[in-house]
């Protein structure tokens, strides 16, 4: 998985880091004001807006491998079951979920299934976005993902898989 291939990703890392901090000391207005930037459609705001793709990518990369630190592999056969509760307290598998809505899900599933070319090609759609409100849904949803996965307290880390 790696949230961050070599460096590839450093600016994004450095800014989804940024936003994660902003996120856990609870700055939400400072944290507003640069996902609204970040999220701008990518044809309107040259600068920040153009990091958007990188930054959503480091974090979905990121809440995978948190994943899999807390959780383990997969084991041969299985496979990680990812599921929503709306609103009104409906569970609902996050594969069911409109596209535009589970763009995250989706791409962690992916990552998560060792199909990273199925993550790029959500990532890459979320990137296109030009609903700037969809663009920053997906940014605060794996923000909150990110950091509660990185806030859960969890029992003893699993054994890492046999060589």
């Amino acid at each position: 998985m790696g949230s961050d291939l070599e460096g590839r990703f450093r600016p994004e890392a450095e800014v989804a880091g940024r936003l994660l901090a902003l996120a856990s000391e609870h700055r939400y207005a400072t944290l507003g004001r640069e996902l609204s930037s970040l999220a701008a459609p990518p044809d309107i705001v040259p600068g920040p807006g153009s990091f958007y793709g990188g930054v959503l990518t480091w974090l979905t990369g990121a809440i995978a491998d948190v994943a899999v630190a807390r959780l383990g592999r997969a084991a041969e056969g299985e496979a990680f079951v990812l599921e929503v509760r709306t609103g009104g307290g409906q569970v609902v598998d996050a594969r069911q979920l409109p596209p535009r809505q589970a763009r995250v899900a989706r791409s962690v599933l992916a990552l998560l299934a060792g199909d990273p070319a199925a993550a790029r090609v959500h990532l890459g759609a979320a990137a296109r976005e030009p609903d700037s409100e969809v663009r920053v849904t997906a940014l605060i949803e794996a923000l909150t993902w990110l950091n509660s996965l990185l806030d859960a307290p969890t029992p003893a880390l699993p054994d890492p898989p046999p060589e």
